[in-house]
């Protein structure tokens, strides 16, 4: 059977750019590409200066497959004892997927789902034996959540700098403190592809460009 993580991740991201079209509210996804190995997500995502990351899986079976990861075992290991950053990350990086046998998306904060002994086995001293299934929410709560004025699932710019250059250099060992995105120019008339440097830089031009 095939995988259809992509396709899910991209229309998880339709719907969320619907829903801020009702809203009236400014939303952006920025694919990570190969940037997924350091970030630990396939996907960031803004709105107005607030920030989260996402990892997709196709299905919840499918989550185990980062317990094949040293880096995600790393960042387990790490938010287990630093808690300013487990702070920030239940805010800003989660894991979505979809739960058989309807499959509805569900959506959690990445280590209640991801940082247990039934994904990376015993003897990591990892605080959770399984998954904390009862924070798992809809895609619709989601979305809710993500946009309204509580900022309950995204984190401020420089929050977010600080846990992104936290979450690169000491769980994946990168030399980078931030993130290379890119997107297309919705304003040229023609396809034109800008990139940016950093998460800042991405944000200011998306400031200076506001549909």
């Amino acid at each position: 059977m095939a995988n259809h993580e992509q396709s899910l991740a991209d229309e998880f991201n339709n719907f969320l750019k619907e829903k801020a079209k009702r809203l009236g509210a400014t939303f952006h996804p920025f694919s990570l590409d190969g940037q997924d190995r350091d970030a630990g997500a396939d996907y960031l995502i803004t709105k107005s200066s607030r920030f989260a990351l996402i990892e997709f899986k196709y299905k919840t079976s499918n989550i185990k497959e980062e317990g094949k990861k040293n880096r995600r075992l790393e960042l387990c290991k790490q938010l287990e004892r630093e808690h300013k950053m487990k702070e920030l990350h239940d805010k800003c990086h989660f894991i979505s997927c979809l739960q058989p046998p309807d499959l509805k998306l569900i959506t959690n904060i990445y280590r209640l789902e991801v940082c247990n002994d039934s994904i990376f086995g015993k003897g990591h001293n990892l605080s959770m034996s399984s998954p904390r299934e009862s924070n798992r929410i809809s895609g619709e709560t989601f979305a809710d959540e993500f946009f309204n004025k509580s900022n309950s699932r995204n984190i401020s710019l420089e929050e977010f700098e600080i846990y992104l250059a936290w979450l690169l250099k000491n769980t994946s060992s990168s030399s980078q403190s931030s993130l290379e995105l890119a997107c297309r120019d919705h304003k040229a008339n023609t396809f034109s592809f800008v990139t940016f440097a950093s998460v800042r830089a991405a944000n200011d031009w998306l400031i200076e460009n506001k549909p």
